[in-house]
């Protein structure tokens, strides 16, 4: 394989997280956007916000600009997956989904304690004081389908930690 300009990945290298686009295929019918993808390295050089959206400049090395880039009018879409890259160029996790990681695996942790179980159980928000019980009552009180939407769902993450808190809480009124 030839090797690529400095900054420039390989398809393999993108994210597999772009989803899949229905259809958008090459000529075998085994082509995705993630095969499609231009990579580039670039520097976040401005950012702003208007009424129309949030506006972001980024710089790019004249030779990792990708030519397809270039020959596209201005006005072009482009579905975009970005990831921070640290001094050593190792990809960072980006903090909401460190926090959204965390909440998940509270969530379960939480749904195991006999403690919380019977919580639930006492405020009405679980039908029983088990663990099904226990995660069904956290699904409907965060308004997510799954504890895994913690991961993305800010809103549901808030629930979350107002009812973690909530639990938490009653322990503390009660000494």
């Amino acid at each position: 394989m030839p090797s690529l300009p400095q900054g420039v990945q390989a398809a393999e290298q993108i994210p597999k997280a772009l989803p899949e686009v229905p259809g958008i295929t090459g000529v075998d019918g085994s082509m995705s956007v993630r095969d499609m993808a231009m990579g580039f390295e670039g520097k976040k050089i401005s950012m702003r916000q208007d009424g129309k959206g949030t506006y972001i400049t980024i710089s790019i090395q004249p030779n990792d600009v990708p030519v397809d880039l270039l020959s596209q009018p201005v006005g072009a879409r482009y579905q975009i997956a970005m990831v921070l890259l640290d001094d050593h160029d190792r990809p960072v996790k980006p903090r909401d989904m460190e926090e959204g990681d965390k909440a998940v695996q509270s969530a379960a942790m939480l749904c195991r304690n006999p403690k919380f179980q019977k919580w639930m159980d006492k405020m009405g928000l679980a039908i029983m004081a088990t663990e099904d019980a226990c995660a069904d009552g956290v699904r409907a009180y965060c308004s997510i389908e799954s504890r895994s939407d913690l991961k993305t769902d800010r809103r549901g993450r808030e629930l979350f930690h107002e009812l973690r808190n909530r639990f938490e809480n009653s322990f503390l009124n009660d000494i």
